[in-house]
């Protein structure tokens, strides 16, 4: 396995997406299917923001205190609803906890062997494309991607639109990506469309889709 001088291996392709897209299911589904290891930048804040982490401690230095429960847990639906209104706020969180993040990345798939997928829902804001060899961006109308998030998240459906509008317009995601996929139908007619992507990632792999 190639390794770059950023500790990020040369066979590593993105996922990304829009909230609501589909993304970690098509991810998980490719890295099934491929025998591919899969990673997610999304556990990795989760796990950064567990009291006492090295994320949760560089918050605590200067988010307000209101967003803390008692017993030091982030109030994560009140920091939430926040960060879609407040740019300060998402840049702070976002300059303490990118760096964070990427390192966490670097270090796992440094010492991996064989292709990996990385799904990291904020690739291009961040501007981590140049760390991997493709993306792969999943895609749906945003009408249908905020549908999806506030069924799944049970938020409401204007907490979802502000999730939407923060994020870089999925047109130029899609003009940005080596791979796309459409998951605005059925998860069939998505299937569909991966079963081309995996004859090229994993032709080997002895899996019908």
């Amino acid at each position: 396995m190639r390794v770059s001088a950023d500790g990020l291996s040369r066979e590593v392709i993105a996922v990304t997406g829009g909230i609501g897209s589909g993304k970690s299911r098509v991810a998980r589904w490719l890295a099934a299917e491929c025998a591919f290891a899969l990673y997610d930048a999304d556990a990795e804040v989760r796990s950064l923001l567990v009291p006492g982490a090295a994320g949760w401690q560089r918050l605590r230095t200067w988010l307000h205190p209101d967003f803390f429960a008692a017993d030091g847990g982030l109030l994560k639906r009140r920091l939430r609803q926040a960060i879609f209104n407040d740019a300060a706020l998402r840049q702070g969180m976002e300059h303490d906890l990118h760096p964070l993040v990427l390192a966490n990345l670097q270090a796992k798939l440094a010492g991996r062997e064989g292709p990996c997928l990385v799904e990291v829902p904020l690739l291009y804001e961040v501007g981590w494309q140049g760390h991997f060899d493709g993306v792969l961006v999943v895609y749906a109308p945003d009408t249908l991607c905020g549908e999806r998030v506030t069924l799944r998240d049970q938020v409401p459906a204007a907490e979802a639109q502000a999730a939407l509008r923060v994020q870089m317009p999925i047109q130029e995601k899609v003009a940005r990506a080596d791979y796309t996929v459409d998951n605005s139908g059925n998860w069939t007619d998505t299937l569909r469309q991966l079963a081309g992507i995996k004859q090229a990632w994993c032709p080997q792999s002895g899996k019908k889709a």
